[in-house]
């Protein structure tokens, strides 16, 4: 391949994939819980940063990039998303650069196609989330570790304690990740009597880096263990996490493009044609003992490494397992996947395979991008439904008061962003009660006076039965006069009826 060839291919795939990214981020309207999540998050001082996630289940690390970030370009949405987006950019430039040093053009070119073709990878470009920077960071540490074991070179030592410190800091399963690559790279090392020891002295200075967030963590579970929000697992989630990187839709959305069953077959066709090439190179590869096919198995292993540790965890202790986390070392699947195809391209019926296997690539990202686009549009109607109830009709819009009981609060931070600059109340017993990292006015039933007010419920099976209770509770002191339901969230505007003043 000539050298302006391949400058022209990678700037190519470069170029397409930043711009399909910003056109996602551009497009993607909604107010998902997470990503709300996260933009309070940026809105917080660096130190309340440490402070919330203190007591939360994710380490400062990304919050701090977000917030630095958004602190330069600006704090909408899109600017936000686009910081996943660059995440996910950041590891296809390691294909550029170091995975094609390393291991040449083919697997490099097929890694950067594979990164860009797999559905998933438009939930990482969107979700204002730290799985794109964990896994840049994970491969990145992963290269270096190969680097070790090639040539040792002291700034590999660098990149591999560094990298991996920034992985563990931004996602528990960025952890999970590097404590595979050690273990890895230990193994490798003292199989070839190498530099085995180094690998000791960068996982004391890792651990002496880590312990202090390694010891919240320790804290943390001890606290959630009794009631936590990961469910345990089921067959269903086997199943879900096998396909999880293919699904043509958010695994979570209802079936509206296409059924269950059309899903499934397209999906079984595609990775059964996967499995027919990796079995194909596997049995060649062992029989001429391939060092293509080693890299492929390794690489393969480091991923898996961070899953069945969490499998393990989520059977025997505390569910911890979830399809998204699988995220965090996905660029070793595909770099995995791209050693395989870069050796099956080398027989003809199976070069032909590999092409077949990429178009269904393509056209499986094409229908998630056609449903994504769909379900972005399907939001904006809804938020633009809030906010038409919001205005009622008036010329200019007036502060209206949102409240919610403690159960139902999750929605209101997603009202604050859709319909801002309005007052937005949680009932609580307790006003101790945390709500960081959202900024909410905690009222107690006593305190609440209010003539007119807009009833805040979510559609969540768990806190029915909670909020017909409430709703209750307030007949004969209020009566709805107008209610809408958009997407997820139920709106009542309520009017007192009585002289009494107190919301129980």
């Amino acid at each position: 391949m000539k050298s302006f060839t391949k400058i022209f291919i990678y700037t190519l795939l470069l170029l397409s994939a930043t711009g399909l990214f910003i056109y996602l981020d551009y497009s993607d309207t909604t107010f998902l819980y997470d990503d709300v999540y996260s933009v309070f998050m940026a809105k917080a001082s660096y130190g309340d940063i440490a402070k919330i996630t203190a007591s939360d289940v994710h380490p400062p690390l990304y919050y701090w990039g977000l917030k630095t970030f958004s602190a330069v370009f600006g704090e909408s949405m899109f600017t936000l998303r686009l910081f996943s987006a660059l995440g996910v950019v950041a590891t296809l430039l390691l294909g550029c650069f170091p995975v094609r040093r390393l291991f040449g053009d083919k697997v490099a070119i097929l890694f950067i196609l594979l990164v860009i073709l797999f559905p998933v990878t438009q939930y990482l470009v969107t979700e204002i989330r730290m799985y794109s920077w964990t896994m840049f960071f994970v491969l990145a540490c992963a290269l270096s570790a190969y680097s070790i074991f090639d040539r040792g070179a002291k700034k590999d030592w660098l990149l591999f304690l560094v990298t991996g410190i920034c992985a563990s800091y931004l996602h528990n399963y960025g952890l999970l990740s590097i404590a595979g690559i050690y273990a890895l790279l230990f193994i490798f090392l003292f199989r070839t009597n190498k530099n085995w020891k180094w690998v000791l002295v960068c996982g004391g200075i890792f651990t002496l880096v880590y312990m202090a967030w390694f010891l919240q963590l320790v804290n943390q579970i001890g606290m959630v263990s009794e009631d936590y929000w990961i469910k345990p697992l089921t067959i269903n989630d086997l199943f879900l996490h096998i396909y999880y990187f293919y699904s043509p839709k958010e695994v979570w959305l209802p079936f509206l493009d296409f059924t269950k069953v059309q899903m499934m077959v397209g999906l079984i066709v595609i990775m059964a044609i996967q499995l027919i090439i990796t079995l194909k190179v596997f049995v060649g590869g062992y029989r001429e003992k391939d060092k293509t096919v080693m890299l492929a198995a390794v690489a393969f292993i480091a991923f898996l490494i961070p899953i069945a540790i969490g499998a393990l965890i989520s059977v025997t202790y505390l569910p911890v397992l979830v399809t998204r986390f699988m995220t965090c070392s996905f660029p070793l699947f595909a770099l995995s996947l791209a050693f395989i195809l870069a050796k099956a391209i080398k027989y003809p019926l199976y070069k032909k395979l590999t092409c077949l296997f990429l178009l269904l690539l393509f056209i499986d990202g094409g229908v998630r991008l056609y449903s994504g686009i769909k379900y972005y549009d399907r939001m904006e109607i809804a938020n633009a439904k809030i906010r038409g109830f919001v205005m009622n009709g008036k010329l200019q819009p007036q502060r209206t008061i949102f409240l919610a009981n403690s159960f139902s609060y999750h929605v209101m931070p997603r009202l604050q962003l859709i319909v801002p600059h309005n007052r937005f109340q949680v009932l609580v017993s307790d006003k101790t009660e945390d709500l960081r990292p959202f900024v909410l006015e905690k009222v107690s039933g006593e305190e609440f006076l209010h003539d007119e007010f807009v009833l805040v419920h979510q559609e969540r099976e768990a806190i029915q039965s909670d909020f017909r209770k409430f709703r209750q509770s307030l007949d004969g002191l209020y009566m709805t006069t107008d209610s809408i339901h958009a997407a997820d969230i139920y709106l009542y505007r309520m009017k007192k009826v009585t002289g009494l003043s107190t919301v129980y």
